[in-house]
């Protein structure tokens, strides 16, 4: 009955390798897949910081370009006003030399003071 006892503690013994073996492959499997989640949320957190600057950055952009419509339309609106007031200046000495000449027609003048 000895020798069957032998054989149980062998195949006892050699289970308990085959379990360990087991253990060992699957403490690796959990490391590694602990390495990966890892890796993943320093990813994530990558991906978002960059996100984060890409929408400063949008909003910077954007501010540049509001800026730049106001000054633009700001000088626009100061030309435009240039040229009116020089358009009304060359209607008015126009209407003024049209007056001038019907009261020299009419054989009128007016007394235009000279500096």
């Amino acid at each position: 009955m000895a020798p069957t006892k032998d054989k149980k503690e062998k195949f006892s013994h050699a289970v308990t390798q085959e379990q360990l073996l087991k253990e060992e492959q699957m403490i690796e499997k959990i490391g590694d897949f602990t390495k990966l989640v890892r890796s993943w949320e320093r990813g994530q957190a990558a991906g978002l910081q960059l996100a984060k600057i890409e929408d400063i950055g949008f909003a910077k952009m954007r501010q540049r370009q509001q800026a730049e419509m106001k000054e633009e339309l700001y000088q626009a609106n100061k030309q435009l006003m240039m040229v009116r007031r020089e358009a009304l200046r060359h209607l008015l000495s126009v209407e003024h030399l049209q007056y001038q000449l019907e009261l020299n027609h009419l054989g009128k003048s007016f007394y235009a003071e000279r500096m």
